[in-house]
């Protein structure tokens, strides 16, 4: 089980993260059949919090490496959002910045990734936490 990161008021046990291209498309995981949430299902990436895992950014920046083999510092991911569930636990939406190109990545975990507008993303089966954002915060799909 992962560290439990306390924010102002609730608890922080998972982080996800919006990774965009050049054209502002953002990547998604497609989620492998035996994921536990969401199977079959596009997501973001990102994951729990763990014990080593100082706050939520570094909490991106391991989860970053290990999905994509990206690295990132900590320092380079924003805070766009922020998601609590009916537990009360809170999940940030971390961006980083930097766009993310083919060829710049390899998919280390779920079953697949692909780039994609906000309109196309509408389209798509997505997990809660994609569907929740589309409800209420589509913005973030969009680039500033």
């Amino acid at each position: 089980m992962g560290l439990r990161l306390r924010g102002s008021a609730a608890l922080i046990t998972n982080i996800s993260i919006l990774v965009r291209d050049r054209l502002g498309r953002v990547l998604l995981q497609m989620r492998d059949s035996n994921a536990t949430n969401g199977p079959l299902a596009w997501s973001f990436w990102g994951g729990a919090v763990e014990a080593g895992d100082a706050d939520h950014r570094h909490t991106a920046s391991r989860e970053l490496e290990e999905e994509l083999g990206v690295v990132a510092d900590p320092a380079d991911f924003i805070e766009i959002g922020r998601r609590t569930g009916s537990d009360g636990q809170e999940a940030p939406l971390m961006l980083l910045p930097r766009p993310v190109e083919w060829g710049e990545f390899r998919v280390l975990e779920g079953a697949g990734a692909g780039y994609f507008q906000l309109d196309e993303i509408r389209q798509l089966p997505v997990t809660r936490s994609v569907a929740w954002y589309l409800a209420h915060n589509p913005g973030v799909f969009l680039r500033a």
